[in-house]
């Protein structure tokens, strides 16, 4: 069996990974320093101007009020201060609206309740989302999570699947807030089952860098502990800065850059692969290509079987170079879950579709800032620079499908086609008819 959803992290780059922690012999790439240096000075100057400061209690205040307003259960907040509002609200924020938490530790239990198996191979070895309410680690304790990947319930190995490796990279107060939140959640009683991992070769953690070292770029990170960090997302972006970014258009592109690398893992998605053993695949970063098998109960709801994630900055395929790119196209695809630009609107493949509906939640600012940093990461080129295939559709007879199609092993087949791209997700184009994928196909194999 393979990992049902989003965020899978294989056990091979995860042993990688402890390696890629010291930096190999050769020259580390490094932007141009009159570039880096002015995007990192004219932020300082800003802030110290009070312009934009990164902690401006305005941002902080809306993001926490928005926070209160989208969590899902009634909070445990008696006797709290107003700054531990904030902190509460913003935690609800990233959780309930950047980062998607309760899309791996919900279950039929409650709202991040956890008890989701995510199987790591064939060989019986799984894990299983944690129970997030009534939690018990100290902050200290869930810092060290956060950072390291250190699994306090068995100290031995490390956590496999959580996207620690993302969420790593947010600042200290980021962390803070959600571990506030997690505290004013009310607990749900769900024994979740010990993982089965204990043979696999992982070490008990992996140490924090204290620099970023996961891109093509390593960058000291700033020496500060602000929300929703301009500065640190300038730090953290895996590529190379654009270099003709003013003002307004800075700030937007580096608060995108800090959403998308510590919160929303956009590149876990739109990336395949989505790293080398130890760094992200910078040469195919956010080019898409990465297979999700839509888990079966969800088939049928979605009406997919499995989805390809889209080429977002390739330098011909790219969905953000296409000539009718613009902010309000992808809000309103964010907005409606859907293609709002086709006829009639087709929704979004999974796990996008999913993601998407907490992506609507949060600010225009922020979702208009991730829009910039996407737009400005430089193009992908050369062989990674490919069209992707649409999501395979579910149907239970030929009635669901399109004129001309047929129903098999409950997706439609049969499209006229010239090409494979023509087909959906893993299906092949075999006489000019698309066909099922055979069941020794790498693109099944390859699915999460």
């Amino acid at each position: 069996m393979r990992i049902p959803f989003v965020w899978a992290i294989p056990v091979a780059f995860v042993v990688a990974s402890v390696s890629g922690c010291t930096q190999p012999s050769g020259a580390v790439p490094t932007e141009s320093s009159g570039n880096a240096l002015s995007l990192e000075t004219r932020l300082v100057a800003e802030s110290r101007d009070g312009a934009g400061d990164d902690s401006d209690e305005v941002g902080l205040g809306a993001r926490a009020a928005r926070g209160l307003q989208i969590s899902p259960v009634t909070l445990r907040t008696s006797g709290l201060t107003r700054r531990q509002m904030l902190r509460v609200g913003l935690g609800s924020y990233i959780v309930n609206g950047t980062a998607d938490c309760n899309g791996c530790h919900g279950s039929a239990a409650g709202f991040l309740a956890g008890g989701n198996p995510f199987f790591l191979d064939r060989a019986g070895h799984v894990v299983w989302s944690r129970n997030l309410t009534g939690l018990t680690l100290t902050e200290d304790q869930f810092m060290e999570t956060m950072r390291t990947g250190k699994d306090h319930r068995n100290p031995s190995t490390m956590l496999v699947v959580m996207p620690w490796l993302i969420f790593r990279w947010m600042s200290d107060e980021d962390l803070k807030a959600v571990y506030a939140y997690l505290r004013a959640v009310p607990p749900v009683d769900n024994a979740v089952p010990l993982d089965n991992k204990s043979d696999l070769p992982l070490p008990p953690a992996v140490p924090f860098p204290g620099k970023y070292t996961d891109g093509e770029i390593d960058r000291p990170l700033p020496h500060d502990a602000r929300s929703f960090s301009p500065r640190r997302g300038l730090a953290i972006a895996p590529r190379a800065h654009p270099e003709d970014l003013e003002d307004d258009e800075l700030r937007s592109y580096a608060l995108g850059s800090y959403i998308a690398n510590s919160m929303t893992a956009c590149n876990e998605c739109h990336t395949h692969p989505d790293r080398t053993p130890s760094k992200i695949n910078t040469a195919a970063y956010l080019s898409g290509g990465t297979v999700f098998g839509v888990p079966p109960p969800l088939q049928p709801v979605l009406h997919q079987v499995r989805a390809m994630s889209a080429n977002l900055v390739g330098e011909h395929y790219g969905f953000f170079n296409d000539p009718e790119d613009s902010y309000a196209r992808f809000s309103a695809i964010i907005h409606t879950r859907s293609h709002a630009d086709e006829t009639p609107p087709r929704p979004l493949g999974f796990p996008m579709v999913l993601i998407a509906g907490n992506l609507s939640k949060v600010l225009d600012e922020d979702l208009r800032a991730i829009y910039s940093y996407v737009k400005g990461v430089p193009s992908v080129t050369g062989a990674a620079d490919q069209p992707r295939q649409e999501y395979a559709r579910y149907c239970q007879s030929s009635t669901d499908c399109n004129a001309g199609e047929s129903c098999a092993s409950n997706e439609c087949v049969g499209r006229a086609c010239a090409v494979d791209v023509d087909c959906d997700t893993c299906q092949t184009c075999a006489g000019g008819a698309c066909a099922a994928p055979a069941t020794n196909s790498a693109c099944l194999a390859s699915a999460r």
